[in-house]
């Protein structure tokens, strides 16, 4: 009877451990379909990427697109055009990604089972979930998925997506004229403090002013190089955005006048205004160094830095004004940045012209490529820029695109073209439509409240 009794009681020992092991099983099956585990190991293969660590334990991974898991982590050439957003992990660890490895590094690795999360994303993500699903930015952010020719993003920290080339159809019907898109900016902070997506637009020149002028005794009479209290920015903002009649236009120095344009003919209309935002515009000064020489990239973040340079000795009538310098204006109105103009160039050369420094565009063999591949040159005329430009013993100096397609400076008091430049609000459509030539010159984009 005591024997039996034992015999039975093993049994049950028998059966709750299949059952446990049962469940343990189910339970591992569904956790792979969910992670991807590796023990430690110094380096392997994790899918088409080399997973490395620092530090001891084993790690388990999860794949997200967004809030949707993944059951396994995309290829760096995947059908889905996913990149990598960011990694999380737990117990103190954290991750370090590399897109030309298209793999993690855990740094800090120090318990067991430690948990790290990769979030991946469409490219064009962060700009339809900035400005909505519907909207003209997510439009052209998702056409730029399918365009690689004629719209490429400028991997910068904003990672805006530019059209490039010669020939772009970036048309766009605006303000009863036809003007053309030079992307869609993200990070941009509007009037009542709102990041967001925006596109922004350019119209062509209308006429050539001076950016700024004054009195002899002020500066020489060179004008002065502050953007928000530049003659120019008051012409923009005032005459030509509410489309007021008057107005003081200026081409030389010591307030030398010339006629205005009829604002009432070209300035902007009612439907216009209200498709216009009012953004924080960057007015960083460009400055040359050894350290920082004029390459697309440092041009774009010198444009969006904290620089409010003017190096003047009192002695220097050259240098004499009293003005302020800052770093930011918040407009309607404003003139192209140079990075917009380098980040423009297209073709076979772009990443060439892209790596040479943009004051030397004007040189070969970059006057042949690259000058001619950004839309936005114009082959026969200067452009004033939106920048001012660091020069000692100078405040009247202003970055300046010259025509032969090189960045450099002028003294603000001279007459050179001036082109209108505006950024669109966030909720503003593109209409639909499936025309091959849709956004040509012929057949512009066409905007929606």
């Amino acid at each position: 009877m005591k024997l039996s009794q034992y015999k039975e009681k093993k049994n049950h020992r028998k059966l709750a451990f299949v059952i446990v092991a049962i469940i343990f099983l189910i339970g591992g099956i569904i956790l792979d379909k969910t992670f991807a585990s590796f023990k430690e190991n110094k380096s392997f293969k994790v899918m088409e990427g080399n997973f490395i660590y620092e530090g001891s334990g084993d790690i388990i991974f999860a794949f997200y697109h967004g809030k949707e898991s993944l059951t396994k982590m995309p290829g760096k050439e995947n059908d889905d055009n996913l990149i990598f957003d960011k990694g999380e992990c737990d117990k103190g660890a954290s991750i370090q990604w590399s897109d030309e490895l298209w793999a993690p590094t855990v740094m800090n690795l120090q318990e067991s089972k430690t948990t790290c999360m990769l979030y991946f994303k469409k490219i064009y993500d962060p700009i339809c979930n900035s400005a909505g699903d519907n909207s003209g930015a997510c439009y052209l952010a998702k056409k730029g998925e399918n365009d690689k020719t004629n719209l490429i993003y400028d991997n910068t920290k904003d990672n805006n997506i530019r059209f490039v080339g010669a020939t772009p159809d970036n048309y766009v019907k605006f303000n009863n004229e036809t003007w053309r898109i030079i992307g869609v900016m993200d990070n941009i902070e509007d009037e009542s403090g709102n990041i967001g997506s925006h596109i922004k637009i350019i119209r062509d020149s209308i006429g050539e002013y001076s950016w700024d002028t004054s009195e002899t005794s002020i500066n020489g009479g060179l004008g002065i190089n502050e953007w928000s209290t530049s003659a120019i920015t008051k012409v923009l903002n005032e005459n030509y955005y509410h489309k007021e009649p008057g107005g003081t236009c200026y081409k030389n120095k010591n307030f030398s006048k010339k006629d205005c344009p009829n604002w009432e003919e070209i300035g902007l209309n009612d439907e216009a205004r209200s498709m216009v935002s009012k953004v924080k515009w960057n007015t960083g000064t460009l400055k040359y160094s050894i350290d920082s020489i004029f390459l697309a990239t440092n041009v774009y973040e010198m444009e969006r830095s904290e620089n409010a340079i003017k190096n003047c000795l009192s002695t220097v009538d050259a240098c004499n004004d009293e003005i302020i310098r800052t770093t930011s204006w918040p407009g309607y109105v404003g003139l192209m940045y140079i990075s917009d103009y380098g980040y423009a160039i297209g073709g076979e050369n772009r990443q060439s012209c892209l790596e040479n420094a943009m004051n030397n565009l004007d040189q070969e063999p970059y006057k042949t490529n690259c000058p001619s591949n950004s839309w936005l040159y114009d082959g026969t005329n200067g452009q004033w820029l939106m920048s001012p430009y660091y020069q000692s013993n100078n405040g009247s100096s202003v970055s300046f695109l010259y025509p032969a397609g090189a960045l450099g400076t002028r003294n603000a008091f001279n007459a050179s073209v001036v082109r209108p430049v505006v950024y669109l609000n966030s909720s503003i459509k593109i209409e639909a439509d499936s025309s091959e030539d849709y956004g040509s010159s012929t057949n512009p984009f066409r905007l929606v409240a």
